[in-house]
């Protein structure tokens, strides 16, 4: 299997482990953490709930999964 295959195989750290929409994350895009919209807004404690364990701390979930309405 060459290393495309491998790579194309793996989830991609700027999209939503529950919905597969664009996360927005800023690390994921070589920004700072700060600039993160997740600094700025709350992020729904059942949402984060809802990631499979695997996920947590390795993903981002997007703004509409978080239950960010407003800030963005």
């Amino acid at each position: 299997m060459s290393d495309l295959q491998k790579n194309s195989s793996r989830p991609s750290a700027e999209r939503c482990p529950l919905c597969a929409a664009a996360n927005r994350c800023a690390i994921a895009a070589g920004e700072p953490a700060e600039s993160c919209w997740c600094f700025s807004s709350p992020v729904s404690r059942e949402a984060l709930g809802r990631l499979p364990g695997e996920e947590r701390m390795a993903r981002c979930i997007c703004p509409d999964c978080a239950g960010v309405t407003e800030g963005l």
